[in-house]
């Protein structure tokens, strides 16, 4: 089977990050551009492959429905208008049917971390993974804001219809 490329469907893809806080969760919601290359047969990650990839978040996109989070959220990361997070796959660990474990690079606020996570590929196909990240990593300290306390792990997910492009 031949490697094949599919892109993100940015209309209907969407990018979801969870904070624990001492009052309740923040979750933030924004859109995910990228595509991935991979042999899929039969709805399933073909074996012995590499799989490449790249996916970027546009911090201006994420809104959490609160204006305050997110002024706050944009003012620590500066946010200008093409302010992004972006992640590369840098090399995949294991293929097992449709599960493939991966390490990447993810680029945000000049800083380059390599993390190791999972991705699943769905009927679709469809691309969904999740990961617990630290923003500390990339030189961030967590929002305190009044009574509010933010932990510093965030749940990030990511669910991505993928298209076919030649």
């Amino acid at each position: 089977m031949q490697e094949r490329r599919f892109e993100i469907d940015q209309s209907a893809a969407s990018v979801v990050f969870v904070a624990s806080s001492s009052v309740h969760p923040i979750r933030s919601v924004g859109s995910v551009s990228g595509w991935i290359n991979a042999v899929l047969n039969g709805g399933a990650f073909a074996e012995d492959q590499e799989l490449g990839g790249r996916l970027e978040v546009p911090i201006n996109g994420l809104s959490s429905g609160n204006p305050l989070i997110d002024r706050e959220m944009k003012r620590r990361v500066d946010a200008g208008l093409d302010s992004a997070i972006s992640a590369r796959v840098e090399e995949t660990l294991r293929i097992d049917g449709n599960r493939a474990t991966i390490t990447g690079t993810i680029d945000f606020l000049g800083v380059s971390t390599l993390v190791e996570g999972e991705v699943v590929i769905l009927p679709g196909p469809r691309l969904v993974g999740t990961g617990e990240f630290d923003v500390r990593w990339w030189g961030l300290e967590p929002p305190r804001l009044l009574m509010l306390r933010v932990d510093p792990i965030v749940t990030v997910e990511i669910d991505a219809p993928l298209v076919e492009r030649p």
